[in-house]
C-alpha cells in the first residue's frame, strides 16, 4: 500500500513541476490533441531552438510527450496536464 502512495506522490509532483512552467504549459496546449512538428511549435510559440529543446526535452523525458513520426503526441500524462489547463 505504501509502494502506490508513493507513486501517487511522485506523479503529482512530476504533473506540478510541469505545470510550474508557462512554456512547458503553451507546449502542451499547442501539441493538443492532434499532435504537432518541432517546425509547428517553434514557429506558432515564438520559442528560440533553446527555449524548445530544453522544456520539450524535459517534458519527452518526464513521460508527457512522445515523438512519432517526427510528430510529437501527448501521453496520458500530456493530455492529464492539458485537461488541467
Amino acid at each position: 500500500m505504501v509502494e502506490k502512495k508513493e507513486r501517487d506522490r511522485a506523479h503529482h509532483e512530476k504533473l506540478f513541476k510541469a505545470s510550474m512552467s508557462p512554456i512547458r504549459r503553451q507546449i502542451v496546449a499547442a501539441i493538443g490533441i492532434h499532435g504537432k512538428t518541432r517546425e509547428e511549435l517553434k514557429k506558432e510559440l515564438n520559442l528560440d531552438d533553446f527555449q524548445l529543446k530544453f522544456n520539450l526535452d524535459w517534458l519527452i523525458r518526464e513521460g508527457f510527450v512522445v515523438e512519432e513520426d517526427g510528430k510529437l503526441k501527448l501521453t496520458d500524462d500530456g493530455i492529464e496536464l492539458l485537461e488541467a489547463g
